[in-house]
């Protein structure tokens, strides 16, 4: 039996994206008149057809673009989150180019050298770049974009998230339910989406309880521009420490931690601490710290889901996807006598 052809072999054949095949195909805009009708002979020439089968797998080039930021050492979230998505495009027969974008390039706004227009069928952008430089992307690249672990109302485009605002509420409360009403907050409020989201559902908590924040309770971790989880030059420790604190990542919380015990504070004796993300960290702490677990291989099956139904021309509905997760007890937290 001869193989069927693709939009892969059609591309190919062409010399242009499966991408630039697929809207020609579906009668999308963004190609010429004339490519589209060369596209469409070929197409009719070599018998194409569209299966009408959802298993159909065709094979697409898929860029990921990190900001160098995020990538501090081997064990970084966002590396760990690009080897699944990597593993799961190969086996739907795709496979991925990663770019890992310099602070520099993304301040002086140069375009993805690697993965730009026209070296790959689509571009996924894991951790929030800001926000010029997003709009830079929009302008100049034709290559469709997602967005994964942030989103961004001004550009619209299809995001995954994971349950930030809901994932903090459910860490405060859980903080409250132990018996603690002094509880705190760790992380530079606006430095990311994520970030501030986490504190947002921290607050909402306290005010169930008829509590606000307090401004000297919630401390800084990081650089608002750099990024960099640095406790020694930004925490401010307040005069009076409440009992627990909720930190916006465990990458933080384990850091925080190794600072209380040097300013002379035990966990969770003294002072309850916990954590977001459920990502282990080589060299953390020995004390396992509660968190709220993030669903990332369901925040990839998403995001590849909507890159396949674009690439393909098939409609789906798009948009902002949140991906719950769910709370992991450990032993960072104290329960106090009520």
């Amino acid at each position: 039996m001869p193989k069927k052809t693709t939009m892969s072999d059609i591309a190919a054949e062409l010399g242009i994206s499966t991408v630039t095949v697929s809207k020609a195909l579906s009668g999308q805009k963004g190609v010429s008149e004339e490519m589209r009708r060369r596209i469409i002979e070929i197409a009719e020439e070599r018998g194409y057809q569209k299966s009408s089968s959802a298993r159909e797998i065709e094979s697409f080039k898929i860029g990921i673009l990190i900001g160098s930021r995020y990538l501090g050492n081997i064990d970084s979230f966002y590396g760990h989150m690009y080897q699944i998505f990597s593993a799961k495009a190969a086996k739907m027969g795709s496979f991925t180019m990663l770019e890992v974008l310099a602070d520099e390039d993304e301040k002086n706004l140069e375009p993805p050298k690697l993965i730009g227009d026209g070296n790959v069928d689509a571009i996924v952008i894991m951790g929030a770049l800001n926000e010029d430089y997003l709009r830079m992307l929009d302008e100049k690249l034709s290559t469709p974009v997602f967005y994964m672990d942030f989103s961004d109302r001004k550009h619209q485009k299809d995001s995954v998230i994971s349950g930030s605002f809901y994932g903090a509420y459910i860490l405060t409360n859980y903080l409250f339910d132990k018996g603690h009403t002094e509880i705190g907050y760790v992380g530079t409020i606006l430095a990311t989406p994520s970030i501030t989201d986490r504190y947002l559902g921290y607050c909402r908590a306290l005010m169930e309880h008829g509590l606000e924040a307090k401004k000297e309770w919630v401390l800084d971790d990081r650089d608002m521009k750099t990024q960099v989880v640095d406790m020694e030059n930004n925490i401010k420790l307040p005069k009076k420490m409440p009992t627990a604190f909720v930190c916006n990542c465990d990458l933080s919380a384990s850091m925080f931690i190794k600072y209380l015990k040097e300013k002379g504070y035990r966990v969770p004796q003294d002072i309850s601490v916990v954590g977001y993300d459920d990502f282990v960290y080589s060299g953390s702490n020995d004390i396992g710290i509660t968190t709220y677990k993030v669903d990332m291989e369901e925040m990839v099956r998403r995001t590849l889901k909507r890159i396949l139904h674009t690439l393909k021309g098939e409609q789906y509905r798009g948009g902002l996807s949140i991906v719950e997760g769910h709370l992991v007890e450990r032993d960072s937290v104290k329960r106090l006598t009520l």
